[in-house]
């Protein structure tokens, strides 16, 4: 008898990475900093230094982590299915979710973020 091999169900931050608004959302985000990266060199060379950084301590937490990871993998997977359980309601209850923020825009025509941003205290332009 062959023995069938059964997909594992997807991790929650996979899924949430997949969701069309917040992947069209990252890559709106993320052709807006190359950009301008590209139109301001000293800027292009002190990202590139944090980005430089950040891999390095990213590699060596993962290879101090990945033991306790190990060890947990069980407790994790139990956590992650619950987590799945509660984004399948998320995304019942907010369709948006499953729209590219490009057409979820669309939703709030009116919404002006510097005005939105200013009358909260926080300033997006000067």
């Amino acid at each position: 008898m062959a023995s069938v091999a059964v997909d594992p169900q997807p991790s929650v931050v996979t899924r949430v990475v997949n969701l069309p608004l917040v992947s069209s959302t990252y890559d709106l985000m993320s052709s807006a900093y190359l950009s301008t990266k590209d139109q301001y060199p000293y800027l292009k060379s002190v990202c590139e230094m944090a980005e430089n950084g950040v891999k390095t301590i990213t590699s060596v937490a993962m290879t101090s982590a990945l033991p306790i990871i190990q060890k947990l993998e069980p407790q994790i997977a139990v956590a992650n299915t619950y987590a799945c359980k509660g984004l399948d309601r998320i995304e019942e209850r907010l369709p948006i979710l499953n729209q590219p923020s490009t057409q979820a825009n669309t939703c709030f025509p009116n919404l002006d973020l510097d005005v939105c941003l200013k009358n909260n205290g926080h300033f997006l332009t000067s």
